[in-house]
């Protein structure tokens, strides 16, 4: 997961360091009883939506193509044919026997990635979070899923592991899950998914972490919640998002751009976000230049960090409180941040715990980050991603 999430910044190790450091529950039930989850009815799950379709419009990594009886054929993100199939049908049509088949909706599914999860939050519905079997970490690894916590502590959701592509494959086969949600890439988990295939267990590819436009990374939630007859639900969450990205537009348009340096230190070298990477892409449409848009590095000096942001508008810290805690842990690995313009004028932020499982709320996290960088315009907002860091 680690290595996951430096891909996710466009290479630089920002969320290495987050869950590394600034620089440099249990229950009463039996583990049967845990594997033995209770589901959400066939007829609930179905009750969710009656999908009429809808379209990939941002992302080119995978679709969604509706076929005949409510069937649909999803491409992941290897290129994999998926066929998905209504429980409603009663059995498997023989045209796709050789096919790839997943009855939905899905009621056992097993996430090995946060970000993976934190996208069924778009549908607002129990049964779906009932339908969790399993995840990859224990709950700090999921700071804002109240859903997902709540079902941990209690048993009813297990910790398989698999973090570092080590899982606990018994507990896997015990649960017998519908499909196991995987990513790929280069630093993918590939070995996972050859254990997955010498198993039987169906499992589907979701790259979200890839993309580099940040519409396209949200839009994965159609993906995710196709296995669960609910890509409405997702493509009407896009729709009200795009309209929030569209108002912080409208209101910037005649305001200047302010400089914004999002960086982390770990281990003595600095990491600043990418002008081509999401964070990027939405740093520009928030209003913000990035202090790194002229650098074509992947990380940097401290003498070179400190060049890139002394003249910065805001600076905001990409480790969070739990792991980097406050401004003397920041001062800690990158004392020269005392000379920033952005110190003294008091306009240091850090990212929050639950930054890492915001994918499915972007707009959120662009309402933040817009109010951060131009507090004049987007008043008194009380942040949910970002909290602001007092000397």
């Amino acid at each position: 997961m680690m290595k996951k999430f430096v891909s996710l910044l466009a290479g630089a190790a920002i969320f290495a360091a987050c869950m590394t450091g600034c620089s440099g529950g249990s229950t009463d039930s039996s583990p049967q009883e845990s594997i033995e989850k209770t589901t959400a009815s066939t007829e609930s799950m179905e009750s969710i939506n009656d999908t009429s379709g809808v379209t990939v419009d941002y992302s080119s990594n995978f679709s969604i193509e509706y076929l005949e009886d409510g069937i649909k054929k999803v491409i992941d993100g290897d290129g994999r044919e998926l066929i998905l199939v209504p429980k409603s049908l009663g059995e498997i049509p023989e045209k796709y026997a050789d096919s790839t088949v997943i009855t939905t909706p899905v009621q056992n599914a097993i996430y090995m990635s946060s970000t993976q999860i934190c996208m069924l939050r778009a549908a607002d519905n129990g049964n779906i979070w009932d339908s969790v079997g399993a995840v990859s970490s224990d709950a700090s690894s999921f700071s804002g899923l109240s859903n997902l916590i709540s079902r941990m502590d209690n048993g009813e959701i297990l910790n398989v592991g698999g973090m570092m592509n080590d899982p606990d494959y018994e507990q896997i086969q015990m649960l017998n899950p519908d499909v196991v949600f995987v990513y790929t890439g280069d630093y993918g988990q590939q070995d996972i998914i050859s254990k997955l295939d010498e198993l039987g267990i169906n499992y589907a590819v979701d790259n979200e972490f890839l993309e580099t436009d940040y519409l396209a990374r949200m839009e994965w939630m159609k993906f995710i919640l196709s296995f669960y007859d609910a890509e409405d639900a997702a493509n009407a969450y896009m729709t009200n998002a795009e309209q929030t990205f569209s108002d912080i537009k409208t209101k910037l348009e005649e305001t200047d751009s302010k400089k914004v340096a999002i960086f982390n230190v770990y281990d003595g070298a600095a990491y600043g976000i990418s002008s081509t990477g999401w964070s990027g892409n939405l740093l520009t449409d928030v209003g913000g230049t990035n202090a790194f848009a002229d650098m074509d590095s992947e990380s940097y000096t401290m003498e070179a960090l400190f060049d890139c942001v002394q003249d910065a508008d805001v600076i905001i810290y990409t480790s969070a409180p739990s792991i980097c805690n406050g401004m003397s842990a920041i001062e800690d690995a990158f004392p020269q941040i005392t000379e920033c313009d952005a110190y003294k004028n008091n306009n240091i932020y850090q990212v929050s715990d639950s930054y890492w499982t915001s994918i499915d709320q972007t707009d959120i996290l662009a309402e933040d980050l817009a109010s951060i960088i131009h507090p004049d315009i987007f008043h008194d907002r009380a942040l949910t991603y970002y909290a602001k860091v007092e000397k």
